[in-house]
């Protein structure tokens, strides 16, 4: 049912904006809706689209390693190991590096899908008398739409987590107990250097003030308790903090703290509607995966009548692996968590 929602929003966006552009070029001759090009992009056609493919393959590869990340989801752990892996992406400068150049690509990559696509228009603006001709696959011809769900996707996840990573949105934080201790420990080391070197008696009062209030609130606050155990329990990370929650940390302890997103996705996805539009998201995804990959290969000279059929294969089975898996997460957290 959401398929068959998907596929008709497509034709009606496709049939609508080329009825409108179709009257634009007919009311004017000189009417021209591409602007003129920068020099680094006015390179050939075909330069473009397989500069579009590179980038694309690239970009399936990200997805495959973004979506085993994200199963670790599943796991009855608490989050664990999933916090573990996302603190490591967010930590290792490599990924710092690579995660600017994703950005790179993809905004390279939807540049150059609409380049590519407004100049297929513009080289018939007008449609065929008795119907459309053309054999371009059906599927290829809604990549353009689909591509633009996917688009509108990455937007839509980007605010629901990245947002909260840079800053820019209040989320819900973990700090690691590692760091927690090596904190903690800096702290009171400073705590009795200075209880020790001071000859002031208003000094040695209100340093030991602070050193009780540090005391006091680590013994008062349950999350902290875990640092006695977590040799035992296996934990690494205090979680499910609000930003209030760190504030007043970081108040007492010098701790670098980071979104705990699994606890984001599992607030997001308890609301029904989210699950919903991020399902009909992966509809869309899966559609524009399956005809992006035999049509990468295609571009790139992968084009034989015993090859293509594999190709073809592959390119469904492996939008089906993303779009399910991905489609799962949402889906377990609203009926399991």
């Amino acid at each position: 049912m959401i398929f068959l929602l998907t596929l008709t929003i497509f034709l009606i966006l496709k049939e609508s904006w080329f009825r409108f552009f179709s009257y634009l070029c007919k009311k004017s001759k000189t009417f021209v809706l591409m602007p003129k090009l920068p020099k680094f992009l006015q390179f050939a056609s075909i330069t473009k689209k397989i500069t579009l493919a590179l980038i694309g393959l690239f970009l399936m590869l990200f997805l495959l390693t973004h979506l085993g990340i994200n199963l670790c989801l599943l796991r009855n752990d608490g989050g664990e190991w999933f916090r573990a892996a996302a603190h490591f992406m967010g930590t290792n400068y490599i990924v710092k590096v690579f995660e600017v150049m994703l950005f790179g690509a993809i905004g390279l990559h939807i540049l150059l899908a609409l380049i590519i696509q407004f100049h297929n228009w513009m080289a018939r603006p007008v449609g065929y008398a008795s119907g459309n001709k053309s054999k371009t696959a059906f599927g290829s011809k809604l990549m353009i739409w689909s591509g633009l769900l996917v688009a509108l996707f990455l937007v839509v996840h980007l605010v629901h987590f990245w947002f909260a990573k840079v800053g820019w949105t209040e989320g819900i934080y973990t700090v690691k107990i590692e760091n927690v201790e090596k904190a903690l420990g800096k702290k009171q080391f400073a705590l009795n250097e200075a209880l020790m070197n001071t000859e002031n008696e208003n000094e040695w009062f209100s340093i030991q003030r602070e050193f009780m209030e540090l005391q006091n609130y680590i013994e008062n606050d349950e999350r902290f308790h875990v640092l006695m155990f977590s040799g035992n329990t296996g934990q690494r990370f205090i979680t499910n903090l609000s930003k209030a929650d760190i504030d007043e940390m970081r108040s007492f302890l010098d701790v670098k703290y980071e979104p705990d997103f699994y606890y984001m996705a599992r607030d997001l996805f308890s609301i029904w509607w989210v699950v919903v539009m991020y399902f009909f998201f992966m509809v869309a995804l899966g559609f524009h995966l399956a005809h992006a990959f035999p049509s990468a290969f295609q571009t790139l000279g992968a084009a034989h009548s015993k090859y293509t059929p594999i190709i073809k294969f592959v390119g469904i089975s492996f939008a089906m692996l993303v779009s399910v898996g991905f489609a799962i997460i949402p889906i377990f957290f609203y009926f399991c968590k």
